[in-house]
């Protein structure tokens, strides 16, 4: 057998690996230039001074009157609509959002910061998980998964 033909079988054996199942992979993509975009998005306990403080995942019914969302945008020149949509472990998949918020605004240099909040409920929040929905432009961008304990 030819020397050349079983080194070429070797390389693609130590590159391939030795399994038939996939385990893994990645990918990539480029961004279209100029095309809006999340640049962070955190859920906080407070907003001070245009920042999230308090960046968290989990929050206390009996601790936390309010949950933020704060949002950093890139690349949104002009004139724009962020919703976010709140759901609580009581709606089903059909059911209404929690709560719906809607925030327009113009950006000259491209970029923007936005934030939003849901008040503890009198008898707190329902303890489980939530999550928040983001969309620009009726587009959906992001979605974040929060616990209330």
């Amino acid at each position: 057998m030819n020397k050349g033909i079983i080194v070429v079988c070797l390389v693609g054996l130590i590159f391939s690996g030795c399994e038939d199942g996939v385990d893994g992979g990645s990918s990539s993509s480029n961004l279209l230039r100029d095309e809006p975009a999340i640049l962070d998005s955190v859920l906080a306990i407070s907003v001070a001074e245009d920042r999230p403080d308090g960046i968290t995942t989990t929050f206390f019914t009996e601790l936390d009157d309010r949950i933020y969302l704060w949002v950093l945008w890139t690349h949104v020149e002009g004139r724009h609509v962020v919703e976010v949509e709140w759901f609580s472990p009581d709606e089903a998949e059909e059911d209404p959002p929690f709560r719906t918020d809607k925030e327009a605004f113009t950006s000259a240099t491209g970029d923007q910061i936005t934030w939003f909040f849901i008040e503890s409920p009198a008898d707190g929040f329902t303890t489980g998980s939530w999550s928040v929905e983001i969309f620009l432009d009726s587009l959906f961008e992001r979605r974040h998964l929060f616990a209330v304990e």
